[in-house]
């Protein structure tokens, strides 16, 4: 036999069993105190990663309520109205609306805390009636409400008619509302005059305002509680460039709420307390706005 038959010989056994030894042991739990650690790290990662996109996504979808819009509750969710609101300190409220004890809001009707603030009349008064809305024009208005609304129905429309107003109902599955369209001439450009009367409806938060490319402007302001049956009515102002000043106030009442006034014929008196919401959203209001100013 030659040395490297006898070097494969040697080498031809079984390997020698492991060894344990204090330092083995003591490696071996410092790796797994590790993996632990390593694993409840990512958890408290994870956890944390889900309650920040959590909280994001709630801040998104529950948006804090305006000092002065009422909070109607949970409610379907609606598209933003993405109109500015005009750069200007707000105002600071005086009280809150309570309804008086005459004409309260039906049982069960929540009351809208709404805060009160000062109603700034225009520098420049602006007298409703003195513009009369054509026999022409009138029903070119109530085309373009139609077309801006088709997912509710616009009823009690008034014909062709001369008049210093209009008022037509507005109706979905909530009930039925109604906005009323008056008209006035106004000496100076739209943005004067979206300026002066800012605060008319008495806001606390100012207006959102729209600039159209002809040179329009479209303003809307907050909901207001009035009397009786705290009726709630919106507003929204468009200012012409040919001067034209078109007011449409929006409301939670209308001609199933009217009946006429034995002492006055002709005349008629509110008697139903209309349904607890406005008939249209900020959204579907403020389309109204564009058209309004846009009508030949």
């Amino acid at each position: 036999m030659n040395i490297e038959d006898e070097l494969r010989g040697a080498l031809d056994v079984a390997a020698p069993p492991p060894t344990t030894t204090l330092d083995h042991v003591l490696k071996r739990g410092r790796r797994r105190v590790f993996a632990q650690r390593a694993g409840a790290m990512f958890g408290v990662v994870a956890v944390v990663a889900g309650i920040g996109f959590g909280a994001t996504t709630l801040n998104q979808a529950a948006p804090a309520t305006p000092a002065d819009e009422p909070n109607y509750g949970p409610a379907t969710v609606e598209p933003a109205l993405g109109w500015p609101r005009v750069e200007t300190p707000a105002q600071q409220p005086y009280n809150t609306w309570r309804p008086a004890a005459s004409a309260p809001p039906p049982d069960g009707r929540q009351v809208e805390e709404v805060p009160l603030c000062s109603m700034k009349e225009p520098t420049r008064p602006v007298t409703f009636g003195t513009e009369v809305l054509s026999a022409e024009l009138v029903p070119k208005l109530i085309d373009r409400v139609r077309q801006q609304l088709p997912e509710v129905t616009i009823g009690n429309v008034p014909g062709n008619a001369v008049a210093d107003a209009i008022e037509f109902d507005v109706t979905d599955s909530g009930g039925t509302g109604s906005i009323r369209l008056s008209a006035a001439r106004l000496v100076g450009s739209p943005q004067w005059n979206a300026d002066d009367g800012l605060w008319a409806t008495g806001d606390c938060q100012p207006a959102r305002r729209l600039y159209g490319n002809d040179g329009s402007v479209v303003q809307m302001h907050s909901v207001r509680p009035y009397e009786p049956f705290q009726s709630l009515v919106q507003v929204l102002d468009v200012y012409r460039k040919d001067g034209l000043f078109v007011k449409l106030e929006l409301r939670n009442f209308g001609s199933p709420d009217l009946t006429p006034d034995p002492k006055q014929p002709g005349v008629l008196q509110r008697t139903g307390a209309g349904r607890a919401t406005l008939p249209l959203s900020e959204e579907q209001f403020a389309r109204l706005g564009p058209a309004i100013a846009g009508v030949a």
